[in-house]
């Protein structure tokens, strides 16, 4: 019985379903015969031509882990970074005091509250490198401002003179009470620069003034005290070693003697040339520090430091030292192609910063190499190319930047890591300083570096 009731409410939707195939097989007759129209609106498929194809292939994009892959390399795309990378550190002064930001959160679209001393000057520092390849005339004219930042962040104060405060906290107007060595040895750095090229005495005198308050920061054994702050109550000294540090500020005596002939500026130098040689015959140039595991960061710091020493001291010992050491960093570069997450970047150093500075060691050495009528010098410049592409991968681009509230200011940008997608300035800074170093050594053809 049950059975009957359910086929007699069944006949309904039958009835339903023939009127529809009714309908739509006569709609399909119509159709037949009247080509030109097509269903739902949709467009006539063609076959695609070869050229069709290529132009789709070329605008794929390949995506691993979040990261779209760069695989080829040329010089066309190291230009393209270079003004990308420029434009983007434009961006990053404060344009009420001329200062720059240590990092961009580009995930929020926000800044810090404070701006950074250190940044500030190595940013200046790869702003002049990028004027000298391209004559940007808004470089040149903002550098008034720029370097007014920097002396204004020099310290006067009895316990600190000639010290470089590490940051200032612009909405609240005050200074960091903190005086970081490496502060100080790389406002050095650009302050120097800013006086050969202007003649102007006031950078070759506050970079002085830094080069003697880093005198009173050194230990006799040449290692550096890496701090100076204020707790509140009292003045304390950090006693870590840090081996940037030390290299950081070996170069910077070392420059400053090049550049006035100051004999004491000479003796501070040599006391952390000889410490890092007894450190390389004792360890290796594998180094690590009271910060740091071995690692090739701190080693890379070690050769370019005693490369700027070799400048004013060209003993045969550092000039093997360099070499010696420089060889054992590019066995450490992964150049496994089937990685491309990877490929490139040194092992245990996951930063682009720490990749960027070892990309800029690396063009220095390869040029050291030619200089000194070396051979194999194209080794160095291979690790190079190697880890251009891969701080490439890892910056922003109009491929990877859609989804950021504001992917304009991002552009350029080269984000931490895989992980952490914000902007540290340094490692445009260190990028850029490879690229601009780099690009002239370049033909259009980059095998070394594609895969």
């Amino acid at each position: 019985m049950n059975f009957f009731k359910n086929t007699k409410t069944n006949w309904r939707y039958i009835i339903i379903v023939a009127i529809l195939a009714a309908v739509v097989g006569g709609a399909t007759l119509w159709l037949a015969a009247n080509q030109e129209v097509r269903p739902f609106n949709l467009p006539q498929i063609k076959d695609k031509n070869e050229e069709d194809k290529n132009e789709e292939k070329e605008k794929e994009v390949e995506v691993r882990d979040g990261v779209v892959i760069i695989r080829d390399l040329d010089k066309d795309l190291i230009l393209e970074k270079i003004e990308q990378g420029k434009e983007f550190l434009l961006r990053m002064e404060n344009p009420e005091e001329h200062g720059f930001y240590k990092k961009y959160d580009a995930i929020n679209d926000s800044f810090e509250a404070r701006i950074h001393t250190v940044y500030s000057a190595s940013i200046i520092y790869t702003l002049l490198k990028a004027y000298d390849f391209d004559n940007d005339q808004r470089i040149i004219e903002k550098i008034p401002q720029w370097a007014d930042f920097l002396l204004f962040m020099q310290s006067k104060e009895k316990e600190s003179y000639g010290a470089f405060h590490y940051s200032f906290y612009f909405k609240e107007r005050r200074k960091e009470l903190k005086f970081v060595v490496g502060t100080t040895a790389l406002s050095i750095f650009t302050l120097l620069d800013l006086y050969q090229r202007t003649g102007d005495s006031k950078y070759l005198e506050a970079a002085k003034l830094g080069g003697d308050w880093l005198i009173t920061m050194q230990k006799p054994n040449g290692v550096m005290k890496p701090y100076k702050r204020y707790d509140g109550k009292k003045w304390v000294c950090g006693q870590k070693e840090s081996l940037l540090y030390n290299g950081q500020v070996l170069s910077a005596f070392s420059r400053l003697y090049k550049t006035t002939e100051e004999k004491r500026y000479y003796n501070a130098a040599q006391k952390i040339a000889n410490h890092f040689i007894q450190r390389i015959a004792k360890d290796g140039c594998f180094l690590g520090d009271d910060y740091r595991n071995k690692n090739p960061i701190s080693s890379a710091w070690a050769v370019k430091s005693l490369l700027d020493f070799y400048r004013i001291n060209p003993k045969e010992t550092y000039k093997n030292i360099i070499f010696g050491c420089s060889k054992g960093l590019l066995k450490r570069q992964l150049d496994d192609p089937t990685y491309p997450l990877n490929y490139g970047r040194w092992q245990t150093a996951f930063s682009t910063s720490g990749n960027g500075w070892l990309a800029e060691v690396m063009m220095e050495i390869y040029h050291f190499c030619r200089e000194q009528g070396e051979t194999d010098c194209e080794r160095y410049k291979k690790a190079v190319l190697r880890v251009i592409r891969w701080l490439i991968q890892n910056t922003y681009s109009e491929d990877n930047s859609a989804d950021l509230p504001n992917p304009e200011r991002a552009i350029g940008g080269i984000f931490w890591n895989y992980n952490d997608k914000y902007v540290r300035t340094d490692s445009v800074c260190h990028a850029l300083n490879a690229y601009l170093g780099i690009i002239n050594d370049l033909n259009c053809n980059l095998r070394a570096a594609s895969f």
